[in-house]
């Protein structure tokens, strides 16, 4: 590169090369006189030597003074040493050499290519003709000659004359530069330039080897835009050779269209002087590529200030900016999966104050995302948080925890802690996950009772198969009691001794028959007769009978809604469901003082508060008719009220019979709902759900009339008795024999049918068991029937009429008979099926 000028370098550095240049020339002229006196005895045999050189790339020549020593029988000199020189650089060339001093040939006392800063000092003369002319004629020796203006010169051989040489030499050196003074201060001032030149070739190679081997793009710029320098890492970054990048124009050749204007405003902020900033642009590659680049850019100035450039320095992002978008995505579908997910992750310091939270059971909590960071735990969780409290203090002292609980009013989360160590084993804090399991959690509970649901039907159905068979096996036992009694009562005058004990008997298996009622009505064995039912009318109705059925320190009260909606019930069950519930509730008062209040009204049980009800599967929301029987007794515990509806539990002593068992069936058969509130202390409150009548109950006709006595203006009947107990059919065959009628009897449903076949004309009326072996009753009706479709056939059981008549009603059965009865019962079944007849 091409000097600069000489106002490139400072005054400071101009001033101390001078300094140097006077002390150096001071020096060597001591030194020079030093040689004049040299003492021939040490040195035998030495000489001196005056060459001419050329340094390399320089204009000016040099002046070597070396101190030579020739071998005996040698014709080469032997260097001893430099006594000065007057260039720099290395050597080029050595111009001339003494003819007869014996330094003509191939070797030379000085290499060629060692620098003067090698051999020592150097002391720069300007080579003009001057001091040619004048050096050749004052030195004493061979003149050897001189070529002036050709770049060579002659080298001058001294021996003997060594002082006087050097005395001439210092003269010349004076005279030299007193006579031509424009040339010795363009010496100084070259010298000067010289040594400025060095440094700054110094600073050239180490800016040069910063740039080339950075690990960064480095670019400079004209200020007109186009590229003037290009480093090796901008060469393999964006595929472009120095030589073809620079003059390019930057922007148009490197810059993608995108990034073009944010790059333009930085350069041009930057040639103005502006603050600049760090920036992301994308450069154009060789082969069409982009590369991201994090940029920034600099400002040259000359020694003026004027800019004269702009120094981009880039470094490659294009993999870290991959790497952030992959992270980014990553963190975005994690935070997706997060945000969806029935979570909430949060962590805490060891202070307990959240620094994050997220996910989407924080939405359960009321809360939201990041909501309650910089709070305590405690605080953000203030309702729920007393019971995690163990929790949390066992996952600080470093222990992982993991439990399920509540959270919020109605949520359940599985809850884990883990505690975060910090970098020297302590604890930095604490990552949590809470799953929000309250789907799950209720999901389980309707599980667990839908299981308790079907235990309690299989323990139903199980009763329902006992009672059933008790209710068979003790009505038949019933019957026969009942009517034996029924029997002698018709037999005895009104005023006979015996009448009153008869009489007892009757009302003792009339209640027998009440119990198998209610065991069937319990296993749901027992179908009820529907009818549109006031249920304020039936409270009504029985409220003499409850007063006289509680303890005389126990008042009733009454709230009853008014307009409630009908319900489609029995009203005789419907009163004894109240009944229950009223004796149940004076036996909890006891001895003390109390009250007890009925309430009705109408509530819209929906699928929520139906699940807290006991209810059979049937059960459906929507409107109810509420009967509330409350009382201020003892109370129960919840263990003791889980089983309150149970048949075989109780707390009042043995033989209590199953009065709340019998309200939990009748609600069934109802398809309603039965719910119970209670607490030690504070009283019980029972609640009763009919559903409210949507359409019109079917009304039952009114029972007929009793038909007339026995032998009161009526013929002879032939009846066929139909029964497997032979108890049941004798004294079932004394009653109508006692009506008058004629009895053909049969103990099984296959014998019934051979009977009738046989005297199907003379037979009047069937009296046939449900309950029968080989051929049931259902079947000996629908036989009888096929044989003669006119035949009056009444069907006996100890079920209810619905439940055993069932579809027989409608195929033309003329009557039912319910076990046990009297014989004013079984004259008023006669009597209607008679009229059915007709």
């Amino acid at each position: 590169p091409a000097r600069p000028p000489l106002g490139a370098y400072d005054a400071e550095s101009l001033a101390r090369c001078r300094r140097g240049t006077a002390v150096y020339c001071l020096a060597a002229g001591m030194l020079l006189l030093a040689f004049g006196a040299l003492d021939r005895t040490r040195f035998p045999g030495a000489t001196g030597a005056l060459l001419l050189v050329r340094g390399a790339g320089a204009a000016a020549l040099g002046l070597l003074l070396v101190l030579l020593r020739t071998r005996p029988g040698s014709r080469h000199p032997r260097a001893l040493g430099v006594i000065a020189a007057a260039t720099t650089g290395a050597i080029e060339e050595v111009l001339a050499f003494a003819a007869g001093g014996g330094l003509q040939g191939a070797e030379s006392p000085i290499d060629l290519g060692t620098t003067f800063a090698m051999l020592g000092a150097a002391v720069l003369i300007p080579w003009s003709p001057v001091w040619s002319a004048f050096a050749c004629v004052l030195v004493v020796g061979e003149y050897v000659g001189t070529a002036i203006g050709t770049g060579r010169a002659a080298g001058l051989l001294f021996d003997d004359k060594l002082t006087l040489f050097v005395a001439v030499g210092v003269v010349a050196v004076v005279i030299t530069a007193v006579l031509d003074r424009r040339r010795w201060r363009e010496f100084l001032r070259t010298w000067a330039l010289a040594a400025v030149h060095r440094e700054a070739r110094e600073r050239e190679k180490r800016y040069r080897s910063v740039v080339e081997t950075a690990g960064s793009i480095i670019v400079v710029l004209a200020p007109q835009g186009s590229v003037t320098e290009f480093n090796r890492e901008a060469e393999r970054v964006l595929g472009w050779s120095q030589e073809a990048a620079v003059g390019q124009d930057f922007l148009s050749s490197f810059v993608t269209e995108a990034s073009r204007a944010t790059v333009a405003a930085d350069i041009r902020m930057a040639l103005a002087g502006e603050p600049t900033r760090a920036f992301e642009a994308r450069l154009l590659a060789r082969d069409g590529g982009e590369r991201v680049m994090a940029c920034g850019t600099t400002r040259l100035v000359d020694d003026d200030g004027r800019a004269v450039g702009v120094l981009l320095c880039a470094q490659d992002v294009s993999e870290r900016k991959r790497v952030e978008e992959a992270l980014r995505e990553s963190e975005a579908r994690l935070r997706a999966v997060i945000d969806e997910a029935p979570v909430v992750l949060f962590a805490l310091d060891r202070a307990g104050t959240i620094t994050f939270s997220g996910g989407k059971g924080l939405a359960r909590l009321g809360l939201e995302p990041g909501l309650r960071v910089g709070q305590p735990i405690g605080d953000a969780l203030a309702r729920t948080f007393a019971p995690a409290q163990a929790y949390f203090d066992r996952a600080f002292a470093g222990e992982p925890v993991a439990w399920t609980g509540s959270l919020g009013d109605d949520a359940t989360f599985e809850c884990r802690l883990m505690p975060v160590a910090d970098g020297r084993g302590g604890l930095a804090g604490i990552m949590g996950v809470a799953i929000d399991v309250t789907e799950r959690k209720q999901a389980e509970d309707a599980r667990l009772a839908l299981e308790r649901r079907l235990l309690e039907a299989q323990k139903l159905e199980s009763l329902g198969v006992l009672a059933g068979g008790i209710a068979h096996d003790f009505n038949n036992l019933l019957v026969s009691v009942l009517g034996n009694a029924s029997l002698a009562l018709g037999e005895l005058p009104s005023h006979a001794p015996a009448c009153e004990a008869l009489r007892r008997i009757e009302r003792a298996a009339r209640r027998g028959s009440e119990l198998t009622r209610e065991m069937l009505a319990y296993a749901g064995k027992d179908t009820i007769a529907l009818e549109r039912v006031d249920v304020n009318a039936v409270v009504a109705e029985t409220s003499d009978l409850l007063s006289v059925s509680i303890g005389s320190k126990v008042a009733m009260a009454y709230d009853l809604a008014p307009g409630l909606p009908a319900i489609e019930a029995d009203p005789i069950q419907i009163r004894q469901v109240i009944m229950n519930l009223v004796i149940n509730a004076s036996e909890a008062i006891g001895g003390a003082e109390g009250t007890i209040t009925v309430c009705t009204g109408v509530v819209e049980l929906g699928p929520e508060a139906l699940r807290e009800t006991l209810h059979p599967p049937e059960a459906a929301p929507g409107p109810h008719v509420c009967v509330e029987v409350r009382d201020t007794g003892c109370g129960m515990d919840a263990a003791t009220a889980a089983k309150v509806f149970d048949p075989f539990f109780s707390t009042k002593f043995t033989g209590r019979g199953l009065g709340l068992a019998t309200v939990l069936g009748v609600v069934r058969g109802h398809r309603g709902a039965l719910a119970v509130t209670s607490a030690p202390g504070q009283g019980t409150t029972f609640r009763v759900y009919l559903p409210a009548a949507g359409a019109a109950a079917r009304v039952e006709p009114p029972a007929a009339a009793g038909a007339p006595g026995p032998g009161e203006g009526r013929e002879e009947r032939t009846v066929l008795l139909v029964d497997d107990e032979e108890d049941v059919r004798a004294v079932t065959a004394h009653m109508l024999e006692r009506l008058g009628c004629s009895v053909l009897q049969a103990g099984d449903g296959r014998e019934g049918v051979d009977v009738f076949r046989a005297h199907a004309r003379r037979i009047d009326a069937v009296i046939v068991d449900l309950t029968l072996p080989r051929l049931s009753g259902d079947r000996v009706f629908r036989e009888i029937r096929t044989i003669r479709p006119d035949a009056c056939v009444i069907l006996m059981s100890g079920y209810s009429d619905e439940k055993a008549t069932g579809p027989l009603a409608e195929a033309g059965l003329a009557g039912f008979l319910r076990k046990p009865f009297s014989v004013a019962d079984l004259e008023k079944a006669l009597g209607g099926a008679a009229r059915e007849g007709d």
